[in-house]
């Protein structure tokens, strides 16, 4: 069967492309071939064909996981995640554990879990002054929500040995060349090889999070997501064994740390270049607050696409696909398409104010959608909003005029320059009101 057309150049320009300068390299294919547009790259062995139009997009969110398994396009994680992880797995698996992680994602859970979030927002904020590199500190404040919020680490101590563990082992697939070895190299060739040095990682932070598992066993309550997951239990009257537990706990550091600090170093990067947006947010509205986040999620979104394998041939935008291929919806094309956003490259939170908006549910789908939507995206909005409320009484400017280009950080998307901004003056807070 045809494919639709794509860039001639080989697979392995097109993986660094697609590496190093991700979202320049999807607006080069839209503005070039349309949509949809097969690329060949390393990250996966199949020809990828991204789509971005809402109906695709509602076709592909709606393929049976027999016929599509999401898992197996993300099958190289399953190292790190875990067999148990909701990102490797599909059907009643992937199922059985989402049900898991829903629990402590309610709305009065989310509710309880703000006023931590907010108070280490604002401690976090009261220090900057000067030049700051927000997706470091971003980086830092959801690892320390993360500890409190979800692990439920009550000490330093113990708060220190996790933080290590984590920032060790997301330091290895920090690094673009690294990252770019993976692909290229996908095969544990020992210690020093770049899985290799990524397995030791795994194996030391494993050995720290399966002791505090231990830890919040023999010591259940505090409020915690952890206490949560231990608290769940199956058909059978069962509690989930430690690995299954470990496992949706990757899952949300991936999530709850570096896409959330990658969401919000963005946030920082785009208020820095729109005073007036800063200046209405100091007025207090919540509805605004609300609108900036999602404007945020929107124009610079920290993940691309939403792939999924074909196992069978399919009928998706028009076209007949065959097995073995990668089809995707291309989060970042989809939000950004000028039939359907009016100045889709454009900063206007108030967009979300001034009509209907989005213009098709499906045109917004910054945690992707169906039943692999991101199981923390309640969660992710929550800290945002706590976080840009805290951040209401700052003024922001650039170092530089023009905006930061985007590149990849392990799977998200981040600025280049890590969201470079000057802390002018930090005028007397204001908390916005809930």
């Amino acid at each position: 069967m045809r494919l639709p057309p794509g860039p001639g150049a080989p697979a392995l320009w097109q993986t660094v492309a697609w590496m190093m300068r991700p979202t320049a390299f999807l607006q080069r294919l839209h503005a070039r071939f349309g949509d949809p547009v097969t690329i060949r790259t390393f990250w996966t062995e199949e020809p990828m064909v991204l789509f971005s139009h809402p109906t695709a997009v509602r076709e592909i969110f709606r393929l049976d996981p027999e016929v599509a398994p999401a898992g197996q396009s993300w099958e190289f994680l399953r190292p790190f995640a875990g067999p148990h992880s909701i990102l490797v797995l599909d059907g009643p698996d992937h199922l059985r554990e989402r049900r898991l992680l829903a629990a402590p994602f309610h709305g009065e859970s989310m509710r309880a879990l703000a006023p931590t979030v907010a108070e280490l927002a604002q401690r976090e904020l009261a220090s900057w002054s000067g030049r700051v590199v927000a997706l470091e500190r971003m980086r830092q404040l959801t690892l320390e929500i993360i500890l409190r919020a979800v692990l439920g680490a009550r000490e330093e101590a113990e708060r220190e040995r996790v933080r290590q563990a984590v920032e060790q082992t997301l330091a290895v697939v920090r690094s673009p060349a690294q990252i770019l070895a993976m692909v290229l190299i996908r095969r544990d060739l020992g210690p020093r090889s770049p899985w290799g040095r990524f397995r030791v990682a795994v194996e030391r932070g494993d050995a720290v999070l399966l002791d505090l598992i231990a830890r919040r066993r023999a010591e259940p309550g505090g409020g915690s997501i952890l206490s949560s997951l231990l608290g769940q239990r199956d058909g059978d009257g069962n509690p989930p064994s430690d690995q299954r537990v470990r496992d949706q706990l990757v899952a949300l550091l991936v999530g709850g740390h570096d896409s959330t600090a990658a969401a919000l170093a963005w946030a920082f990067e785009r208020l820095a270049r729109h005073p007036a947006v800063q200046a209405r947010l100091r007025e207090g509205d919540p509805s605004y607050l609300d609108a900036v986040v999602r404007e945020v999620l929107r124009v610079r979104p920290p993940l691309t696409i939403a792939p999924r394998r074909l196992l069978a041939s399919a009928r998706i935008g028009g076209w007949t696909l065959p097995a073995s291929i990668q089809v995707a919806a291309c989060l970042w094309l989809a939000m950004r398409r000028e039939d359907l956003w009016a100045q889709a490259g454009a900063f206007r939170p108030e967009r979300w104010l001034e009509g209907p908006s989005p213009p098709d549910p499906l045109a917004w789908i910054p945690f992707g959608g169906g039943v692999r939507r991101c199981a923390g995206a309640t969660f992710a909005e929550m800290e945002m909003r706590e976080v840009l409320r805290a951040a209401a009484g700052l003024e922001l400017r650039p170092t530089r005029p023009e905006g930061e280009r985007a590149r990849r950080s392990m799977l998200v998307v981040v600025p280049d320059r890590g969201a470079e901004v000057i802390v002018l003056r930090a005028s007397r807070r204001r908390r916005l009101p809930r």
